[in-house]
């Protein structure tokens, strides 16, 4: 009877010591994630690889915009003159090569703010939790 008990103490310690570690990025603490800063661009919107890009300063940011925005708008077809804020984060691999993630889009003489969709993807982290700018995710 005595060894029975030793040896579930022994090991719901365990379980516990274990438990008590955390789940890796998921318990890492906010202020180790990298702070992104805004960035403007301004170029003619183009297609590269079959995806939606600007091609600037050198620098190729594939864009992303809402896609309900290139049914929505006239204007936004390949070729346009488009001035873009949001943040960017560099592709891996690839050199000279950034994701955007857009909050504010100029095309057409028009100003649109996009920030509300960018709750998710970079902003915002998955099941509800954090992203990378601290903003909550959609699920």
């Amino acid at each position: 009877m005595k060894r029975i008990a030793i040896v579930l103490i022994v090991g719901l310690a365990s379980v516990a010591a274990v438990s008590a570690q955390g789940f890796g990025m998921w318990n890492a603490p906010a202020a180790s994630q990298p702070v992104q800063e805004l960035t403007k661009i301004e170029g003619k919107l183009t297609l590269v690889q079959g995806h939606p890009a600007v091609v600037s300063g050198g620098k190729t940011y594939m864009v992303r915009i809402p896609g309900m925005m290139y049914g929505y708008l006239d204007a936004l077809k390949e070729g346009a003159a488009v001035k873009l804020e949001g943040y960017a984060m560099a592709v891996p691999l690839a050199a000279d090569t950034f994701f955007f993630q857009t909050t504010k889009l100029n095309v057409g003489g028009k100003d649109y703010d996009l920030s509300a969709y960018a709750s998710n993807g970079m902003a915002g982290g998955m099941m509800g939790g954090r992203g990378q700018r601290g903003g909550r995710g959609r699920w």
